[in-house]
C-alpha cells in the first residue's frame, strides 16, 4: 500500500479544485486529466509548503507562473496560444494555491512572514466576484469592475489580470483574500 498522507491529499484536492474552476471557461475547455498534466508540467505542483512560496515579489513570481502554465497548456492541449489566456492560467493557479494554503487551521496566529504570504495570495477572479464588486461599487470603482466583467476573466491578458489585482490590492489594503467577502457564493 502506498504512503498517502495529508500533503498528498492536499495536493490532490487542490489540483482537482483548480482544474474544475479553470476549465469552467467556455473559451478554453479541457479534461481533468489534461488539467492535472498542465499543473505538473508547469511546476505549479511544487508549491506544497509555506516555504515554497516567494517571500518577496509575489506578483513577479505569479506572472512567471502564469507564463509557465500557459506554455504547459499549449503543449498539453495542442491549441492556439490565444485560447489559454492569462485569465484561465490565473484561475488555475489561484484556486490551487488557495486550496493548498488557506484551508488550514491556525493562520490567525501565524508568524508575520506567513501572514505576509497569506495576504499576497491572489483571489480567484470570476464573473460572480466582478459583478458583486461593480454592484456594490467597491472602492468607488464600479466602472472599472464593470469593464473587467465585460472583458470576461477568461479573456484577460496579463495586463488585464495585473490591473485587476492592483485594484483589489488598493481596496483591501494589501490583504488580497479580503476581497472574497464580496464573492457571491452559494450561501447568499
Amino acid at each position: 500500500m502506498s504512503h498517502y498522507d495529508v500533503d498528498i491529499h492536499r495536493k490532490r484536492f487542490a489540483a482537482w479544485a483548480a482544474v474544475t474552476a479553470a476549465r469552467a471557461s467556455k473559451k478554453c475547455r479541457f479534461t481533468r486529466s489534461e488539467g492535472l498534466l498542465i499543473i505538473e508540467r508547469s511546476e505549479l505542483s511544487k508549491f506544497v509548503q509555506w516555504a515554497d512560496l516567494p517571500s518577496h515579489n509575489f506578483d513577479e513570481a505569479h506572472r512567471a507562473l502564469r507564463a509557465a502554465v500557459c506554455h504547459a497548456a499549449i503543449g498539453v492541449l495542442k491549441i492556439d496560444p490565444e485560447r489559454f489566456t492569462h485569465g484561465v492560467a490565473a484561475k488555475l493557479i489561484n484556486v490551487y494555491l488557495k486550496s493548498m494554503f488557506l484551508s488550514g487551521a491556525g493562520l490567525e496566529s501565524a508568524d508575520s512572514q506567513t501572514q505576509s504570504k497569506v495576504n499576497a495570495l491572489h483571489p480567484p477572479i470570476d464573473r460572480l466576484l466582478l459583478t458583486s464588486l461593480a454592484s456594490k461599487d467597491i472602492g468607488g470603482n464600479a466602472d472599472f469592475w464593470r469593464q473587467q466583467f465585460s472583458k470576461g476573466w477568461s479573456n484577460f491578458s496579463s495586463d488585464d489580470y495585473e490591473n485587476t489585482i492592483d485594484k483589489i490590492r488598493l481596496v483591501t489594503n494589501g490583504a488580497l483574500w479580503k476581497i472574497e467577502e464580496h464573492w457571491l457564493g452559494p450561501t447568499e
